[in-house]
């Protein structure tokens, strides 16, 4: 595994199975186990994807994903916590695969009615032991302004790092991640 990943972050408890009819009608799906699946995007095109290689890059995983982190937490902002999350991840990078797993997000956070957890910070491209804390206040800046100017509803939700620690994520709604999805720096994060 190497490339970008977003969580699924569901309104009540559900598996990866329950995408299956879903994915089938445009995917090769594979049932790994009773939770998970993994599968290759035969047709972009059913998800508003024109123009990818053929076969298309790949392939992606669904499956479940543990909300520990952001319990300790909570869940700031949010009318109701999460019950559930589902992950979604390309095996490889490369900007197709970002491109469809971004819109591989969209069409399941649609279906699962979900928000969507980036996985950290976008516009946020550094390492956080790289930066003073001056460079960092600078780059959190700059990723606040950057989602602060799409549509949609997105939050800055904390979660409990290693030793104790605390970073953030973009959540977003469906609306944020179409409008993320047109933007010119759009990319998922690895």
């Amino acid at each position: 595994m190497g490339g970008p990943v977003a969580g699924l972050w569901l309104t009540e408890e559900r598996s990866a199975l329950d995408a299956l009819s879903w994915l089938e009608s445009f995917c090769e799906v594979r049932v790994e186990n009773d939770e998970s699946l993994e599968f290759y995007v035969r047709n972009p095109s059913a998800i508003g994807l024109r123009g990818l290689a053929h076969p298309s890059p790949g392939p992606f995983h669904l499956g479940p994903q543990s909300l520990e982190d952001y319990q300790e937490m909570g869940f700031p902002g949010l009318d109701r916590p999460p019950a559930a999350e589902l992950a979604l991840l390309a095996y490889c990078r490369g900007r197709e695969n970002h491109l469809l797993l971004g819109h591989l997000a969209l069409f399941l956070a649609d279906r699962f009615d979900a928000l969507i957890d980036f996985g950290g910070m976008l516009g946020y491209r550094c390492s956080l032991h790289e930066l003073s804390d001056e460079e960092e206040a600078v780059r959190l800046a700059e990723a606040r302004h950057l989602v602060s100017a799409l549509p949609g509803q997105v939050w800055e939700m904390p979660y409990a790092t290693y030793g104790g620690g605390c970073w953030y994520s973009h959540v977003g709604d469906r609306e944020f991640l179409a409008a993320w999805l047109s933007h010119p720096d759009f990319s998922m994060i690895k």
